[in-house]
């Protein structure tokens, strides 16, 4: 029987040929490496793609997952983000993932956990293994002589049925101590480049954090990126987007123009966003224009507020 639950980490090669985002890795190198409980050391890899940008974090890890004499060997390659937060994971065929009586997961089990995962506000991040397990119900093995206490009601929903420490060791090797290391490595060569490549990116993490690191005095610089994130960001970004932008493009022609030929393809909120930013600017006939053309597009609260503007910049 195992008594002592060990961890191994090793360094991925170009064996593994694409990322999760199918860029095609060019080269890896090792990125840093950590202790885990019990002294186990922990390598954690950094991937570049093909224009040799940093593109994302990987391991390889092979771990016992065990509770009693219920004990199988996890073999599993883990993917990040550049900002530590988890994308995929990969096993090989010979070792797929199981659950209580070495049931191999199904589709749905994949799905679910990748999900748990992904959620770092997960309630497995307050939670130790004992207080998981309710030992006043026991599930008896068909395969191992052995008993093992129910998944507590409380934690039943985060965790994939009859998998519950392999959720929780898994959740807490993605979200733990790697991914904070992550986030700081990154931030040691974060970058001008770096920056414009997430303000460029489709990920609204790499996007919202990219927002955070331009300088006060440089928006500028960034009003294409701007501009773009304004229009087609996901989640809060575009309103982090907005308050990007400098004072002085609300009154400049072309970017005044842009900004309420936008107001069309908003979300509702945004609308109102942009059309309150605009009250007491004044606005080219151009720009008079355009929020005619885009009134059929808004509520009846919204044209008051469009026939309010139009009416100050007669």
């Amino acid at each position: 029987m195992l008594k002592k639950t060990f961890l191994l980490i090793s360094v991925l090669g170009l064996c593994m040929a694409l990322a999760p985002n199918n860029h095609r890795v060019v080269r890896t190198e090792e990125a840093f490496v950590f202790f885990m409980e019990d002294s186990v050391r922990v390598a954690v890899n950094l991937a570049y793609a093909e224009n040799d940008e940093p593109d994302h974090y990987q391991s390889h890890v092979e771990t016992p997952v065990c509770k009693d004499s219920l004990c199988y060997l996890v073999e599993i390659d883990l993917f990040w983000d550049l900002l530590g937060n988890f994308k995929d994971y990969r096993l090989p065929p010979e070792a797929p993932l199981t659950k209580f009586d070495h049931e191999k997961f199904d589709a749905a089990d994949h799905v679910k956990l990748k999900k748990i995962l992904a959620n770092k506000t997960s309630l497995l991040r307050d939670y130790d293994m004992k207080s998981l397990v309710d030992n006043s119900v026991k599930r008896t093995s068909a395969v191992v002589d052995a008993t093992t206490g129910a998944t507590s009601t409380t934690i039943k929903d985060e965790v994939v049925g009859g998998a519950l420490y392999t959720t929780h060791r898994l959740w807490h090797i993605v979200n733990g101590e790697a991914a904070r290391k992550i986030l700081q490595h990154t931030e040691g060569f974060f970058d001008d480049s770096l920056l414009v490549q997430m303000l460029r990116s489709e990920d609204y993490h790499y996007q919202y954090y990219a927002l955070t690191k331009i300088p006060i005095d440089a928006t500028k610089k960034y009003l294409p990126e701007l501009m773009h994130l304004v229009a087609i960001g996901d989640e809060y970004v575009p309103f982090f987007a907005v308050e990007k932008l400098p004072a002085h493009i609300w009154k400049e022609k072309d970017y005044q123009l842009k900004l309420v030929g936008m107001i069309g393809n908003l979300n509702f909120e945004m609308q109102n966003e942009i059309i309150n930013r605009l009250k007491g600017i004044p606005l080219t006939p151009e720009s008079v224009a355009e929020l005619q053309n885009v009134s059929p597009k808004l509520t009846d609260q919204q044209k008051v507020k469009v026939k309010s503007l139009q009416k100050a910049n007669q």
